[in-house]
């Protein structure tokens, strides 16, 4: 009788299935690409930030209003380039301000204000963009952007003329 040396075809097959069974149910394990498509989108959030604020920026100063932080009126009322309110010639953070200059579908982001944002008089400092389903809904508030405290971009106002909106970018819990 001949001795058996190695596998045989089936052992092998089934060797093989076990082993891509394993690699599919771990590789997600070793690669986080939620995280990672969540962090990129944060970044390319930014870039459209910046890009924006130049380009409504430019506007404001064809227009003359680069160096004015409000309209002049008792209650602060925020000045309009194309239907985009600006301070100093940056977008203010407002819905009608940095988010209607960025020009994005809402509905992909979870946006939270430091004010109300309805009325002209409200003074918004900054705004959160949080990819959307990061926070879960029963948490979060669009009137408060203290709900929004893991994986944002933040649009921070200028202060003085001359001076460029703060964009911060947070990626702890993406």
């Amino acid at each position: 009788m001949k001795t058996q040396k190695g596998f045989t075809l089936i052992e092998l097959i089934i060797v093989i299935v076990v082993l891509g069974i394993l690699a599919v149910t771990a590789a997600p394990q070793f690669f986080n690409f939620s995280s990672d498509a969540r962090v990129s989108t944060l970044e390319g959030l930014r870039g459209s930030m910046n890009g924006a604020a130049d380009l409504v920026f430019g506007k404001a100063a064809i227009a003359g209003v680069e160096g004015d932080a409000n309209d002049g009126a008792t209650t602060p009322a925020y000045i309009t380039v194309d239907s985009i309110e600006v301070v100093y010639g940056y977008p203010a953070a407002t819905a009608a301000g940095i988010t209607a200059a960025l020009n994005i579908t809402p509905a992909d982001w979870q946006i939270a204000y430091t004010a109300a944002t309805g009325d002209p008089g409200d003074t918004a400092t900054s705004v959160r963009f949080a990819p959307a389903g990061t926070i879960p809904t029963a948490d979060f508030s669009a009137a408060d952007h203290t709900t929004v405290d893991e994986c944002y971009v933040e649009y921070t106002d200028v202060d003085d003329a001359g001076d460029r909106p703060t964009i911060t970018v947070v990626t702890t819990g993406c």
